[in-house]
């Protein structure tokens, strides 16, 4: 049965990491025009808790009032991860799909802008089943090193501004940052790509662990989470 419905970050917290199967294109550029472009870059409040995926997916075109073709077989038995904050359409969801093994792709335009939802083909020695997990804890010390990193800068403590950057990790944890949407600031900027750029894993991470990461810094009024604790000795 075919769906078509209108209308993820696993980690509630000012900084909120996603895996991901693929690069990630359509963050940088949406390849839609005119009014779409507008609508999806549109930033929306999202609290979409985790669940099976169909449900997810319901929630979620109500929300951003956008039209996800997909079929039972397809999210059968999937779940989604969280997403809660303010985040344009394409971004959630992303977010929300992460660690399912399905994407998000644009559709014919004569579907207005609809979203066809499509498997990712699997690596040959990817084991399906174990990936989630594994990627989930090694995702939870990733996030732990990030967010300290963020707080050791005054210049780049979460607050007051949002950023998206891509995340990678080589064999032995180094994690090698890329910025995906600007700060708004030049310098900050800099300084975040600093203070990841020297981040080395205590860890090595799993063979199979999914590929980039995707880090959604947002400002705090945005998303609940905890303020650095030695935030207040900088003042």
């Amino acid at each position: 049965m075919q769906h078509v419905v209108r209308g993820l970050i696993h980690g509630a917290a000012i900084c909120a990491l996603a895996a991901w199967m693929s690069p990630l294109p359509a963050l940088a550029a949406a390849a839609v025009d005119g009014e779409d472009t507008r609508a999806r870059s549109r930033l929306l409040d999202f609290d979409i808790p985790a669940q099976p995926l169909a449900a997810a997916l319901q929630r979620y075109a109500v929300t951003a009032d956008q039209t996800v073709l997909f079929s039972d077989a397809l999210v059968s038995g999937r779940a989604s991860a969280a997403i809660r904050g303010r985040l344009p359409a394409r971004v959630a969801l992303e977010a929300l799909l992460a660690g399912t093994g399905l994407a998000a792709d644009d559709s014919d335009p004569q579907l207005h802008g609809a979203f066809v939802l499509r498997r990712i083909p699997a690596s040959p020695v990817e084991d399906m089943p174990k990936a989630p997990a594994l990627d989930r804890r090694y995702d939870g010390l990733v996030q732990a090193r990030v967010f300290e990193a963020l707080c050791a800068d005054p210049r780049t403590v979460p607050g007051d501004y949002r950023a998206l950057l891509r995340l990678q990790l080589d064999r032995e944890g180094q994690l090698f940052p890329h910025l995906v949407r600007s700060t708004g600031n030049v310098v900050r900027d800099a300084a975040l790509l600093g203070a990841l750029g020297g981040l080395r894993m205590e860890h090595a991470p799993p063979a199979d662990l999914r590929q980039p990461l995707v880090l959604v810094i947002l400002p705090r009024d945005r998303v609940a989470g905890m303020p650095c604790e030695t935030e207040g000795a900088r003042d």
